[in-house]
């Protein structure tokens, strides 16, 4: 069916999209995308990368495949992060004129949830309730919701306090040193199901080669666990952390080069709130770690 609103009905690349002749996807560029980006943020879908300088920038990256996925789903159609026929008609409807929409995208309902128990052996740099908000946004917009099950600072015996001062271990997948190990059976377990992530914070955790890391998603493979060092600086270290976990040992890249993305490779990734790829996501929602909430 051919668009009406004028926003859209005029481009060419709008009108194929909207029957499925040539679907807009990502890697796409040129002033039809920019059309797109502009009516997500009309309707309320924030979109800092693409207008940091200015007017949305026509380039269909990371962050305008998320914001098609998060559309998608509050709209209820097939998540794919692709514009297409249902998209385009989509917006043709909630947009029928230039002008703002009449009314707001449907709420975002949470549809699943991650369920996380933190213990603390050391103070972070970042406190741990600052990284717990982070991860929350970052989930929530893909109405996911964090919930963090129980707190507590772990009170170690002499003897596992000076051993515990370093966490000495490589951060691997499913195998942990000796001092990762006692470092994530201290502290209760009571409550922590099967399919709960526990969050250990960390005094300095250092590889042997002499490196000390942020954060690492080691862990045994019946013990789904993540650890972040005190002295980490990015507010999105436990968000990134347990999405290694979420995304498990097979899945590639396990780092990406956008500083936005949850899983950059930067010090600090500069998301605000960082944004998972339609990949990404698929991997997640697959996750054992991630329940899905009564409809």
């Amino acid at each position: 069916m051919a668009l009406k609103s004028p926003r859209f009905a005029s481009n060419n690349h709008l009108q194929q999209a909207a029957t499925n002749l040539a679907p807009i996807r990502r890697g796409s560029t040129g002033p039809h995308v920019a059309i797109v980006q502009q009516a997500f943020i009309d309707l309320g879908l924030a979109m800092a990368i693409t207008t940091k300088k200015g007017a949305p920038d026509g380039i269909f990256g990371g962050e305008t495949e998320s914001r098609v996925w998060q559309f998608q789903a509050r709209t209820g159609l097939t998540k794919d992060g692709v514009i297409g026929r249902e998209t385009m008609t989509k917006l043709d409807e909630l947009l029928p004129t230039n002008d703002p929409p009449m009314q707001p995208l449907p709420p975002s309902v949470m549809t699943h949830k991650i369920n996380v128990h933190m213990r603390s052996i050391d103070n972070p740099v970042v406190p741990e309730f600052t990284q717990l908000k982070v991860m929350q946004d970052v989930f929530a917009q893909y109405m996911i919701d964090v919930i963090m099950q129980s707190g507590e600072s772990i009170g170690l015996a002499p003897g596992e306090q000076l051993t515990l001062n370093v966490v000495d271990g490589d951060c691997e997948w499913d195998q942990v040193s000796d001092e990762q190990k006692l470092l994530q059976n201290s502290g209760s377990r009571q409550n922590v199901g099967p399919n709960d992530i526990t969050v250990y914070f960390a005094t300095v955790l250092r590889e042997k080669n002499g490196s000390t890391l942020q954060g690492c998603a080691g862990h045994a493979p019946t013990r789904p666990a993540v650890m972040i060092a005190a002295s980490a600086i990015d507010k999105t270290t436990m968000a990134h952390e347990v999405c290694h976990a979420l995304l498990g040992s097979h899945f590639v890249p396990v780092h990406t080069d956008d500083s936005a993305n949850l899983m950059c490779n930067a010090a600090v990734c500069t998301g605000a709130p960082a944004y998972l790829t339609v990949s990404q996501l698929n991997r997640v929602f697959a996750s054992k770690l991630v329940h899905k909430l009564p409809s």
